[in-house]
C-alpha cells in the first residue's frame, strides 16, 4: 500500500515539476516581451485579465490558500483531496521560491487560485479552465491523477 501511494504522489510530483519547467519556453521564444513577470508563470499571457474577472477578493483567496496549505492534523498516512491539492500548490510555490502565501504577488495568488479550482473542478469545467494554462494537457493530467481512485 505504501509503494502504491508513493507511486501516485511521485507521479504527481513529476507532473508538477514538468509543468513548472516547460510551458514558458515556446512563448518566450516567439515573443520575448510577452511576459513582465519575475517568476515562471503557468498561464498564457492573456489569461490573467480573464482570471481577474472571475476571482473574488484577493484577501479572501489568500486566506483560503493559507488555510489549505496549513498542515493538517490527520493521522499519518491518510491523504485527503485537500492534502493532495496542497502538495501541488506547494510544489508550484517552491518552484517560484516562495514559502508563504502572504509573500505571493497578486498574479501568483491568482495563478494558485485557478490551479486549485482546476484540481477540484468537474471534467467539463476543468477542460475550460485548462485553456488558461500554457500546458493545458499537463494540467489536466495532473488533475486526473488527483481525482483518480486508488486501486485496492
Amino acid at each position: 500500500m505504501a509503494f502504491l501511494l508513493l507511486g501516485l504522489f511521485g507521479a504527481i510530483g513529476v507532473a508538477a515539476a514538468a509543468l513548472a519547467l516547460s510551458p514558458q519556453m515556446a512563448e518566450k521564444t516567439i515573443n520575448p516581451s510577452a511576459r513582465s513577470t519575475t517568476y515562471t508563470s503557468l498561464l498564457t499571457s492573456s489569461a490573467l485579465s480573464d482570471i481577474r474577472k472571475l476571482a473574488s477578493d484577493l484577501l479572501v483567496i489568500r486566506a483560503q490558500l493559507r488555510s489549505l496549505l496549513s498542515p493538517a492534523s490527520l493521522p499519518p498516512g491518510l491523504m485527503t483531496q485537500d492534502d493532495q491539492v496542497a502538495m501541488v500548490l506547494s510544489q508550484i510555490m517552491a518552484r517560484w521560491g516562495v514559502t508563504d502565501v502572504l509573500s505571493l504577488t497578486e498574479d501568483q495568488t491568482l495563478e494558485l487560485w485557478i490551479v486549485e479550482r482546476l484540481m477540484r473542478a468537474s471534467p467539463a469545467e476543468a477542460g475550460a479552465l485548462a485553456g488558461y494554462f500554457s500546458a493545458p494537457n499537463a494540467m489536466l493530467t495532473m488533475r486526473d491523477s488527483l481525482v483518480a481512485p486508488i486501486p485496492a
